[in-house]
């Protein structure tokens, strides 16, 4: 069972899992039932994704001292059975969709997020920025939660939809394509830090300016995007007459800040540092969509179950990578 969880990243899975949830929380959708469903719905699609991911990437894998413990690198689990899982997840997903959610537009668009997974998983070691389709991908997924709700898509949905974009395109393009630089230069894999000059040396990554400004560019991006439901006035800055959503954002957003700089100056002698520091980043990054929800949620699904909602974003990935990684925490990336 250990091998079949670390297969398909249960702490990893609300990042996409949510995506759907809040794309429809930010179109008017409150109802219990349908948002449950999104959630299931978002969590098969993060086993399709990175199940597939690993079954198209294992013969690179085996390779990699890094990664090569892996299940599917390991035999633990048959490539037939990775194959099961990942088209049982797609299956499950377009069932739920027609019985529960059906429109032809969220239908298209649920299809079409698949296939952006699909073409990144596929190609995203023989061409550079592919990360670009991947956060088409989550884009889509949150776009297709809103659909779900109606056909006219608000500009908050679009809003949120966009944060996971660019959350996606820094978690990939910056943060995973920067600890696997080393690795992927030697196989004559262009990945973008690769395009951008970046190699390693002595066990430290040199990074030319123009990398280190389009990482601090995309994450600013990503921050001053978050704000924009608060500066367009779809949210509220305050909560019962308190800026709580606003010292939260801060709270999330510096520490953002100071977390790229770590991952992209710190040594790759001190690689499980940098997947910590990458681990902290993801984390928060979560938090940022809930964060400019925050007074959507309470309203629409009261102060309690937005108050647990946030305690499960937090300790959910904890408490797998505990299970999982024991002690360290440090997963197989």
């Amino acid at each position: 069972m250990k091998l079949y969880l670390k297969l398909i990243r249960p702490y990893g899975m609300l990042f996409i899992g949510f995506t759907p949830f809040f794309g429809a929380i930010a179109n008017g959708e409150y109802r219990l039932l349908p948002l449950t469903i999104l959630v299931i719905i978002g969590m098969l699609a993060h086993i399709f994704t990175f199940v597939q991911n690993d079954y198209y990437d294992t013969e690179i894998d085996k390779k990699s001292k890094y990664v090569s413990n892996r299940p599917l690198v390991t035999d633990g689990i048959s490539i037939k059975t990775a194959i099961v899982i990942f088209l049982s997840s797609f299956i499950f997903s377009i069932i739920l969709n027609m019985i529960f959610l059906f429109s032809i537009y969220s239908f298209l668009m649920l299809l079409f997020s698949f296939l952006c997974m699909t073409l990144y998983n596929k190609y995203s070691k023989r061409f550079f920025g592919m990360e670009y389709v991947l956060a088409i991908g989550v884009f889509s997924y949150g776009i297709f939660g809103t659909l779900t709700v109606s056909n006219s898509i608000s500009n908050l949905a679009i809003i949120i939809s966009s944060i996971g974009f660019m959350h996606w395109l820094f978690s990939v393009g910056v943060s995973a394509n920067l600890k696997d630089v080393e690795f992927d230069t030697k196989l004559g894999i262009r990945t973008t830090p690769a395009v951008f000059g970046v190699y390693a040396k002595d066990k430290r990554l040199v990074i030319p300016i123009s990398f280190q400004i389009y990482a601090y560019f995309i994450k600013i991006i990503h921050i001053f995007i978050a704000t924009l439901p608060f500066i367009f006035g779809y949210t509220s800055i305050l909560v019962y007459d308190f800026p709580i959503p606003g010292i939260c954002f801060l709270l999330i957003a510096l520490p953002l800040l100071f977390l790229t700089q770590k991952i992209l100056y710190t040594p790759l002698s001190k690689r499980d540092n940098m997947l910590i520091y990458i681990g902290l980043q993801e984390g928060l990054a979560l938090l940022l969509v809930p964060i400019a929800l925050i007074s959507i949620l309470i309203d629409s699904i009261s102060l309690l179950l937005t108050f647990l909602l946030i305690l499960l974003l937090i300790f959910w990935p904890l408490f797998w990578f505990r299970t999982l990684f024991g002690k360290k925490m440090i997963p197989l990336e």
